[in-house]
């Protein structure tokens, strides 16, 4: 790839103009259509860089205004956060809402429509379907031969690799200016990006995903991928500590250790979270039958205490259950 110029890296631009705005993001994310009614009076605000291996686009944006995108075969994908303001995702027939602690993934290829309030300042980074088809083949040690395709709702995840992920991000952005004019950028671009795709790849659920467990569970000890295992299969039972390390048959701490080295935490502490996280992502479906209440949920994933079950949520999540439960109603 021929190299950027000073110029090409930066991207920072304001408008009121709805053409210029969809001209300038088709630049960046691929060609799409935005429709607003106040074609002349946004107030669009771009402020990001362009990183110079595999030109990767990284970003902050607002249109201050209410703005409809329809987009198909992007060659690119466009993964957002709102850091205030919700947007919603459009796709086969499913609505997929977005806020501070979900965000979305448009995937190339595939029909959508995108809505942004007004209020939506987002955090955004497009990656190039060539670069992140590169990244994935060296992975997986083959060639690329079907379109990756994310699934579009970005979740807090129970390991909290996604929060990582977007603090990553913005914090990147924060030195924007000191990578801009460091005359290393050209070397540190390339190990960033595949850091920011392969983490990507590996915890955001796409149609690779099964062969990239494969990948990964080929380097972790036998009895880890078991006590994983159990652990996803019988979160809502009782799980001790005492029978994850009869299961693993090796000592306590050795246990603790291994598993932390995979995944970040102790054996417990993820089952509380990955608990958690499927409370969240039922109060937050639309197919789930809302008529369940938030303390049927609370028991049926384990917690059996409701004043350190709404502590945990609120802890984890930054807001009540009944929060979480209030604000898809009023999307709705």
């Amino acid at each position: 790839m021929h190299s950027l110029s000073q110029q090409d890296i930066e991207l920072k631009h304001y408008s009121k103009k709805a053409d210029f705005a969809q001209d300038l993001m088709s630049t960046i994310c691929g060609e799409h259509r935005l429709d607003t009614s106040y074609r002349n009076t946004l107030d669009f605000h771009y402020d990001g860089m362009r990183l110079p291996s595999k030109r990767m686009t990284i970003g902050t944006i607002s249109y201050g205004a209410n703005v409809a995108i329809n987009t198909s075969h992007l060659r690119a994908y466009s993964i957002s956060l709102p850091l205030c303001g919700k947007q919603i995702l459009n796709m086969r027939g499913e609505q997929y809402y977005s806020d501070e602690k979900t965000g979305l993934i448009i995937s190339n290829a595939q029909l959508q429509d995108l809505t942004i309030d007004k209020n939506c300042k987002k955090l955004q980074v497009v990656i190039p379907e060539r670069s992140l088809h590169l990244v994935l083949a060296d992975i997986l040690k083959q060639p690329v031969e079907k379109s990756v395709i994310f699934s579009p709702r970005m979740h807090f995840d129970s390991q909290q690799l996604t929060t990582l992920w977007w603090k990553n991000i913005q914090d990147f952005l924060n030195s924007k200016s000191q990578y801009i004019n460091s005359h290393g950028l050209s070397l540190l671009a390339e190990d960033y990006e595949n850091f920011i795709i392969k983490t990507l790849l590996l915890f955001q659920e796409n149609n690779y995903s099964e062969q990239l467990r494969q990948v990964s569970n080929q380097q972790q000890p036998a009895y880890i991928q078991k006590v994983h295992k159990f652990i996803i299969t019988h979160a809502c039972e009782e799980i001790s500590v005492d029978t994850l390390q009869q299961l693993a048959g090796v000592s306590k701490s050795k246990l603790y250790e291994e598993f932390h080295t995979y995944y970040g935490t102790s054996p417990l502490a993820y089952l509380k979270k990955y608990r958690l996280q499927q409370i969240y992502k039922s109060l937050c479906t639309p197919s789930v039958d809302k008529r369940i209440s938030i303390s049927q949920l609370a028991f049926k994933w384990g917690f059996n205490h409701l004043s350190r079950f709404s502590q945990d949520y609120r802890e984890e999540f930054g807001e009540k259950p009944s929060d979480t439960k209030n604000k898809f109603k009023e999307l709705h």
